[in-house]
């Protein structure tokens, strides 16, 4: 009879303990996935990269590619994470459009056009990204730096080209001026 009762007692223990273990178990998960979903909401402002120079400004005013993915850049740096990966698509078009749009002849050298892939490269991560659903909120706010990092690299750019022209302009205005000197 003891052996009986020590049995029943002690299948009743187990049982209370494995629940309570399934149950804190059920309960750190839940506040896993609403810590996850509190990061997606949340928003993550992200550094600020390059912006063009007023001369710059003026050299790619006339290219309306630049000055939508411009705009649709300007969002990024204070998008939450959901809303990085839902705007992913429409990035990875706006910058393959920048690509094949590029109608300033003086930008279509090599260091813009390579500077041009890297951000488009960029944009495609981040639009494969959305499409996987173990992606964490840390991956996707570094490549969302990556992405802006590389923009800022793309006007730094322009931005030197302009410069350089201005400078190559004074030289020859400096040289014209010798040249009349008696």
């Amino acid at each position: 009879m003891y052996r009986f009762t020590f049995i029943i007692i002690t299948l009743c223990l187990y049982l209370q303990f494995s629940c309570s273990q399934k149950q804190e178990n059920a309960s750190d998960k839940t506040n896993q996935l609403t810590e996850e979903i509190d990061s997606l909401k949340q928003q993550h402002i992200r550094n600020l990269s390059e912006l063009l120079s007023p001369e710059s400004r003026e050299l790619v005013a006339s290219w309306k590619s630049y000055q939508q993915l411009d705009q649709l850049i300007d969002k990024f740096y204070t998008y939450s994470v959901q809303e990085v990966l839902y705007s992913s698509s429409e990035l990875a078009n706006a910058t393959q459009l920048l690509k094949d749009s590029i109608s300033i002849n003086r930008l279509k050298e090599i260091d813009v056009l390579t500077r041009l892939d890297v951000l488009n490269n960029s944009a495609l991560r981040l639009k494969d990204m959305a499409s996987i659903t173990s992606i964490s909120a840390e991956e996707v706010n570094q490549e969302t730096q990556e992405m802006l990092n590389a923009f800022g690299a793309l006007n730094s750019k322009i931005n030197n080209i302009t410069q350089q022209e201005k400078l190559e302009l004074e030289v020859k205005d400096i040289e014209s001026r010798i040249d009349k000197l008696p």
